[in-house]
């Protein structure tokens, strides 16, 4: 078993079968679509034909799944969600510091009152 392929991340990638990822898979996929945006593959809001076939082709080749457009796709789309929230959540705020150990926001907690 490689990082890719722990038990956190089974799964077949067929038709109708469901993307399961782990924190390695997630960053690695990150890494492909920052390459392909920088390679002009996404000249707007979407991914060309291009763009996305390297995606399915570098991501199943270096993880040994085998997920294709979709799948890529919702996880694309679950990202750009979590980031907008995050985005929202934390905006132009100051004196916030990120925890990397606990992967979480340190502030206090007047501040976390007023954002729930």
């Amino acid at each position: 078993m490689n990082k890719f392929t722990s038990s956190e991340s089974v799964g077949s990638g067929f038709r109708g079968s469901k993307a399961l990822w782990n924190s390695y898979s997630v960053e690695f996929f990150c890494d492909l679509c920052i390459k392909e945006v920088e390679q002009d593959h996404r000249p707007g809001t979407h991914f060309t034909k291009v763009g996305w076939d390297n995606l399915v082709k570098n991501f199943n080749t270096a993880t040994g799944k085998e997920y294709n457009k979709v799948q890529l796709k919702n996880r694309w789309d679950t990202l750009k969600s979590d980031w907008k929230l995050w985005r929202d959540l934390v905006g132009k705020e100051t004196g916030l510091v990120w925890n990397a150990k606990l992967k979480t926001i340190d502030a206090f907690e007047e501040w976390w009152h007023m954002k729930l």
